[in-house]
Parts: structure tokens; C-alpha cells; sequence
């Protein structure tokens, strides 16, 4: 069974978020100047960076992203960068902060393929009258030029008392798609009125 949500639904907005900050990520790991000596390398990292925070403000100075994690390897055979504990946070002025994290972050050909791996969380604070929600995964796969995020594993998301649950996601930001693949479930808490 298949679920599609209509494009207003928050889910693509999500991702669009993640894959904004995402982008700035890449652009900061692509910055690391690589030192490689002749003939065949192995894979040893040749940049190391402990407990970093790297900060992205707009054109008015306000704050857009922070990336903080307590590690960073880049390895100059493959081109990847592996980072430990990733926190990556969103900030909005007119809007909840969305919040990523996972165990580990590897970025692959040159930033155009990331993988979140391990109790990906990811969380949009509570805004207006909205709860928090928050999706639980095990792990996403981030295409950022492409604007899709996908993964074959169990997918849970929750806010409030209601929640939908399914194996198999599929974001697309450019269509305003997202999709469970199968064995989908939901339960829908209707809010109280006031």
C-alpha cells in the first residue's frame, strides 16, 4: 500500500529544509584543502576536526544553520567526509527550527550523495498551535542538487498523539511529493477545539 500526501502536507517542506542546510554543509566540507602525497593513496583520513561548529547567516546577518558534531575525518581516496554525532539545525525567523541528526553523516561524490545513518532523527519544533513532530528512521539518503531524500527502512513520524508509520520513504522536493512505499499505518488525533 502506497501513501501520497498532497504537496501542502509538512513533509516535503522538511526535507526542503534539510536539504537547503544540507547543501551548506557540503559547501563548508568542500572547503577542506587537500593535502595528498604521491602514488596511490590509502584510506587514511588527511583532515581531522574535533568538536566543530560551523554557522551560516544570511545577507542580514541573522543566523540561517548551524552544524556542530564532536568529529569530522575527510579522506582524499574516495573524497568522503565521514562526521560523528552531526546536529544540524535550522533557523527560521518566521518558522519552527528543523532539527537533523543521526550517529554518522558520510558524504560521497563530491557532496552530491549524503548518508545519515543511525537513529536518524528529524525534528520540527512546535510552532503556533502545531506540537512538534518528529521522524525516526534508521537511515536517509540525501541527493541535495537533486532535491530527494530516500531510504528502504522502517519510517515512524509522530506529532502530537498522532502518528503514520511505513516502510520505504520517498521525498521530492522539486514535485512536492512524499511518499511511504509500504505497510503503511497511521492513527490521526483530531486537535481540540478551543
Amino acid at each position: 500500500m502506497k501513501s501520497a500526501l498532497a504537496p501542502s502536507f509538512w513533509f516535503p517542506f522538511m526535507v526542503l529544509c534539510i536539504l537547503a542546510g544540507l547543501s551548506f554543509w557540503l559547501e563548508q566540507a568542500a572547503e577542506v584543502p587537500l593535502q595528498q602525497e604521491p602514488g596511490k593513496p590509502r584510506h587514511e583520513p588527511d583532515t581531522l576536526a574535533d568538536t566543530f561548529i560551523l554557522y551560516r547567516h544570511d545577507a542580514n546577518g541573522r543566523l540561517q544553520y548551524k552544524l556542530a558534531a564532536p568529529h569530522m575525518e575527510h579522506y582524499p581516496d574516495d573524497d568522503s567526509t565521514r562526521v560523528t554525532r552531526p546536529s544540524l539545525i535550522q533557523f527560521r525567523p518566521d518558522g519552527p527550527q528543523m532539527i537533523l541528526e543521526g550517529e554518522t553523516a558520510l558524504v560521497t561524490e563530491q557532496g552530491k550523495r549524503v548518508f545519515v545513518q543511525d537513529n536518524v532523527v528529524v525534528t520540527r519544533t512546535a510552532f503556533g498551535k502545531r506540537k512538534a513532530m518528529k521522524v525516526e528512521t534508521t537511515e536517509l539518503t540525501i541527493l541535495p542538487e537533486e532535491g530527494i531524500a530516500f531510504n528502504q527502512n522502517p519510517v515512524h513520524i509522530s506529532e502530537g498523539s498522532s502518528w503514520m508509520a511505513g516502510v520505504g520513504l520517498k521525498a521530492d522536493n522539486n514535485k512536492g511529493i512524499f511518499q511511504l512505499q509500504s505497510r503503511v499505518r497511521a492513527k490521526y488525533v483530531n486537535p481540540p477545539k478551543e
